[in-house]
């Protein structure tokens, strides 16, 4: 009598069932879209590892907590600012280029801004891009510490009008200034009606005085017959 032919299977191997491989960049990138989404408050591991579709205990093979999550997303918004060619641009152009790209990173991400203005920098690509930006002050003559100074004040710069431009209303609401007795202020901000656009626009103006200001330090210290190198009076 023949024997009932039994399917053909493949032996089971032993272990877990095959998913795909988890990384940094899949964390970062889930963790930016939540922080994008609901703020930096709600990106908890637990819903981290809901939206990435594993256990929380499997982010631990990756990262060590919140402090490494930081380190993570604040590398990938560099990766929309770092640009190592500016190098080879004129300094005032590679600044510019710089300071737009910082800026327009940050009014994409608005939600980044405190924890990653208030934390230490850690991460490898943050530190090269700030490498970078020393690089384009040094080949243009700058004093170290001035170039620091430099690259602290145009970060401010930048954050302060990302986060302004992403406001819900008008800061300054003319009809509100005129109402409260200061008639110039009013008269200063009445064609002033688009949040995003004013912030945009005001810090472009500023942006090229910032370099401006620079030009004119460089100049004046190519100027004298021995220059000294440029820096702040205490």
């Amino acid at each position: 009598m023949a024997q009932e032919r039994r399917p053909d299977t493949a032996p089971r191997r032993p272990g877990r069932p095959a998913q795909t491989l988890l990384t940094e960049g899949d964390i970062a990138r889930e963790a930016l879209a939540i922080i994008d989404e609901l703020g930096w408050h709600a990106c908890t591991m637990k819903l981290l590892a809901h939206r990435l579709g594993v256990r929380p205990p499997s982010l631990y093979h990756h990262i060590d907590g919140q402090g490494a999550l930081v380190s993570l997303v604040r590398a990938l918004v560099v990766s929309e600012i770092h640009d190592p060619t500016i190098v080879d641009l004129p300094w005032d152009e590679a600044i510019r280029r710089f300071g737009i790209a910082y800026y327009r990173a940050f009014v994409a991400h608005p939600n980044t801004v405190q924890v990653l203005s208030t934390t230490p920098v850690r991460d490898a690509a943050t530190i090269a891009m700030y490498e970078t930006f020393m690089q384009v002050f040094d080949r243009a003559g700058g004093e170290l510490q001035r170039s620091l100074e430099a690259l602290i004040g145009l970060e401010t710069l930048a954050l302060g009008f990302a986060y302004d431009w992403n406001a819900e209303d008008l800061m300054l609401d003319p009809i509100l200034m005129e109402a409260a007795g200061a008639p110039l202020l009013a008269e200063a901000t009445r064609e002033r009606t688009e949040q995003n656009v004013v912030s945009e626009a005001s810090f472009l103006r500023l942006l090229d005085r910032y370099i401006e200001m620079f030009r004119r330090e460089f100049d004046d210290a190519k100027a004298e017959p021995n220059p000294p190198a440029l820096t702040f009076r205490q």
